[in-house]
């Protein structure tokens, strides 16, 4: 068999792309920058990062519809190397802005340019299985990975994981180019239903603006008394799955419709939101991750394997290890989160993401790039995850415990002590009332999204079949 040049080249540009758009879009909240600002102004700025992710999610779907829309390969490929553009824009900006407002402005602006390159790699590598995969894999692995690259930063910056690198940048933007040169003209990406592009705008913009708004009332609970933080939870929970419930009925439930995988997005949000804040934790009290590229293929592999073996693994058992994820907070304190716990947890999402995703694709490409968006703007179950750690915090760690530790190891360095250097001597073994109900809030939420998955579909499937490229 002939090597085909051209299929491996826009496999690699989808997985770069998909790598690029993943990486733009993860915009957790900083714990240390370089701003002199009222609390007003600092708040206004803080806020902004969901908003701007929120608004890369209802782009994303608008890109893919447009791409659709045109029909060329060749223009969505552009359309992905201007993406990139902007980006490497905002990359040699960021580092000379000293206006608050022009920083807000530049997260918007590179949300905006990552959900534009997410949604038209959907577009045009979705009707190939390779390249299919390989956006799933780019977009999945850096959604489980790259916040392990967080840290503490000195300078102004639009992410706490850091702006991409250049040379991810450069190799995204060369392969986008070779790919718009040797597109086929014959080989069109498929028009689209109109009425399938209406309803799944709607579905992004209800669920982005809707999450942003129930993650800023859990967000404002910082302060409020325990019974009321819960009990807003409870609610704030209730509500995100009761509006996702509606936008998957609106989508479809057969094979090849999109509301399954957006139930599949929305519990992987759920499962990985209490991981993502034991690797804030780490990040932020213990240092820079002294090998966070480690924890790259403890995300990619299984992924990737997923992938590779979707249809003859039950759903039903990435279900069970996504609720896995959550009740694992139950666990002794160091075998929860130490090193190898949080590298086992990225592998087990990494796993049943690549086994959920990989079995639930749907044939619409706005409803993919609905599904795989809204894993980053599903705010509220982050929401949920930091106040929950916020109210199981134990007395002990205050604030001047942590910094008598860190100074202690200053003096006497504990030496490596595993993937997060130097260790600070926090030994804490508690399980807190807190935390149980948290990890049962959490198994709550994955298993109402298990039981809509493995639900019976309403309708027979619907077969879409896929283009044949032309000579």
């Amino acid at each position: 068999m002939p090597l085909d040049l051209r299929a491996i080249l826009t496999t690699v540009a989808a997985l770069l792309s998909g790598i690029l758009a993943a990486l733009a879009l993860t915009n957790p909240v900083l714990r240390d920058w370089a701003i002199v600002a009222s609390p007003s102004e600092v708040d206004r700025w803080i806020s902004s990062g969901p908003t701007a992710v929120g608004l890369g999610a209802v782009i994303a779907v608008l890109a893919c519809a447009l791409s659709q829309r045109r029909g060329s390969r060749r223009a969505a490929w552009i359309a992905i190397a201007v993406g990139v553009a902007v980006t490497a824009i905002v990359r040699a900006v960021v580092p000379e802005v000293a206006s608050l407002d022009l920083l807000i402005a530049l997260i918007i602006v590179k949300s905006v340019a990552a959900g534009a390159i997410l949604g038209c790699v959907v577009a045009v590598s979705w009707d190939r299985t390779a390249t299919k995969n390989a956006t799933l894999l780019g977009v999945l692995a850096t959604f489980l990975a790259i916040r392990t690259f967080a840290g503490g930063t000195a300078r102004m910056t639009t992410s706490s994981v850091g702006e991409p690198s250049w040379w991810l940048i450069g190799a995204t933007a060369a392969a986008a180019v070779a790919c718009a040169v040797t597109a086929q003209a014959g080989f069109r990406i498929r028009k689209p239903d109109s009425g399938e592009i209406r309803i799944a705008l709607v579905v992004i913009t209800a669920l982005a603006i809707g999450h942003r708004v129930l993650g800023a009332v859990i967000d404002r609970q910082q302060y409020a008394s325990e019974a009321t933080a819960w009990i807003v939870m409870v609610v704030a929970a209730g509500a995100a799955l009761a509006l996702t419930w509606i936008a998957a009925y609106r989508l479809g439930d057969t094979s090849g419709a999109g509301g399954k995988f957006l139930w599949a997005a929305t519990a992987l949000a759920a499962a990985s939101a209490p991981l993502f804040v034991d690797i804030a934790k780490g990040s932020g009290h213990w240092g820079q991750l002294k090998s966070p590229w480690v924890l790259v293929l403890f995300a990619a592999l299984p992924v990737a394997v997923g992938l590779r073996l979707h249809k003859r693994v039950p759903r039903l058992v990435a279900i069970i290890v996504l609720v896995a994820v959550p009740l694992s907070e139950l666990l002794p304190f160091d075998s929860a989160h130490g090193t190898w716990s949080i590298a086992l947890k990225i592998a087990a999402l990494g796993l049943a993401a690549g086994l959920l995703f990989g079995s639930l694709a749907p044939g619409s490409l706005v409803d993919a790039t609905l599904g795989l968006a809204i894993s980053f703007a599903a705010m509220t179950f982050s929401s949920i995850a930091i106040l929950t750690d916020q109210l199981s915090f134990p007395p002990m760690m205050t604030s001047m415990y942590i910094q008598g530790q860190l100074d202690i190891d200053a003096v006497y360095p504990h030496g490596d002590e595993g993937l997060f250097g130097r260790g600070v001597g926090i030994t804490v073994d508690y399980v807190t009332a807190q935390t149980v109900g948290a990890a049962v809030l959490f198994t709550l939420i994955i298993g109402f999204c298990g039981a809509a998955i493995l639900r019976r579909p309403s309708h027979p499937p619907v077969e879409i079949p896929e283009p044949t490229e032309t000579a």
